[in-house]
């Protein structure tokens, strides 16, 4: 039974240890070679350490004499950044620094970090007289690496945007086909029309963008009106559908590119049934609904503005089963396609 305790004595208390350890800022200081307190660096207190940023010039006599990092712990992550700031100068004055040269601070963000961090140089000055025709040699340092750093990014930005520009129109041409399930409440004429022709054409600005999706379809069909006759109809289907798309792009080879694009439309879908007589009568039936569309494509740059890309892309909607009227079931029809076509960039 002692023993027990004594056991749960010591977790207890190593848990309380690391408790107290967490509530407490984390500082790293790493010091230049000859720079030791209590030798050559004197302590200082805090309320003397100075802070500078990238933008701030130093007195020319400034010397760096090593450099720091700051973490806020988990517990003291609400803190502002005064309060690690000021623990950071405590630090720093106790190696003698009355300086601080702020290079790197990252503000807490609950997508990434979710505390402060901070990194910088420790200065000793003797004086703190700023000559406005000299810069100091870690202003010049910190000046070009910043510079380069923004050259770097806008080439980047200049390159991406050369192989993603952020204007394009699509356009193309393919073969269509309905597939209606056997149990779908639809008529022979809708299933004798469930091949044809697509087209498409959109605009998009990065990601987003707008999508029109046609089908086109026409049969000539015979009905028995009234025994033995026989009358010829021309049955011609027309779908339009206006989508809103998100589209991903994505570079493997040097011209090559795949695309994934999905979206949330309306369709309109009308049939007109004719027959084949000299004055014919024309009768037309309408449908309106909501889709579902997705695409996966395959495209070759064949110039900066230019390219060719080919698409299988699918387009789903609800219908009404055969019983459906009665109790209101529903199944699924997907119109697919392939397609080919061209891009055009700005």
């Amino acid at each position: 039974m002692k023993k027990q305790f004594i056991i749960f004595t010591t977790f207890v208390s190593s848990l309380l240890l690391c408790s107290c350890k967490s509530l407490e800022k984390t500082v790293e200081i790493s010091l230049g070679e000859g720079y030791y307190t209590g030798s050559f660096v004197r302590p200082t207190t805090p309320d003397k350490v100075k802070v500078y940023v990238a933008n701030d010039p130093l007195p020319l006599t400034t010397e760096v004499i090593g450099k720091f990092s700051a973490t806020d712990p988990k517990a003291r992550r609400n803190e502002s950044l005064d309060v690690l700031l000021d623990t950071v100068k405590k630090e720093v004055s106790d190696v003698g620094g009355n300086g601080l040269f702020l290079t790197d601070h990252y503000k807490p963000h609950w997508l990434g970090n979710p505390q402060h961090v901070m990194f910088g140089y420790i200065l000793l000055q003797p004086d703190t007289i700023v000559r406005p025709d000299k810069e100091h040699p870690l202003n010049t340092a910190v000046r070009e690496y910043t510079e380069q750093e923004e050259a770097k990014k806008l080439a980047e930005a200049l390159e991406r945007k050369k192989l993603f520009p952020p204007h394009n129109f699509y356009f193309s041409t393919g073969y269509y086909h309905v597939n209606y399930p056997r149990e779908a409440a639809v008529s022979d004429i809708e299933r004798n029309l469930n091949s044809g022709v697509g087209v498409q054409g959109s605009y998009t600005y990065k990601f987003f963008g707008l999508l029109y999706n046609g089908y086109f379809a026409k049969s000539n069909r015979s009905f028995h009106s009234a025994p033995p006759n026989e009358t010829a109809y021309q049955m011609i289907m027309v779908k339009h559908s206006i989508i809103p798309i998100v589209t991903l792009c994505n570079m493997h080879k040097k011209k090559w590119y795949s695309t994934a694009t999905l979206g949330i439309g309306y369709q309109w879908e009308d049939i007109y049934l004719r027959e084949m007589l000299a004055n014919g009568a024309l009768s037309k039936s309408s449908g309106r609904r909501c889709v579902m569309h997705g695409a996966v494509g395959l495209e070759y740059r064949i110039h900066e503005h230019w390219g060719v890309e080919a698409q299988l892309h699918a387009t789903h909607w609800g219908v009404n089963k055969k019983n459906g009227i009665t109790d209101k079931s529903y199944t699924g029809t997907t119109e697919t396609g392939i397609s080919l076509g061209f891009n055009y960039y700005l």
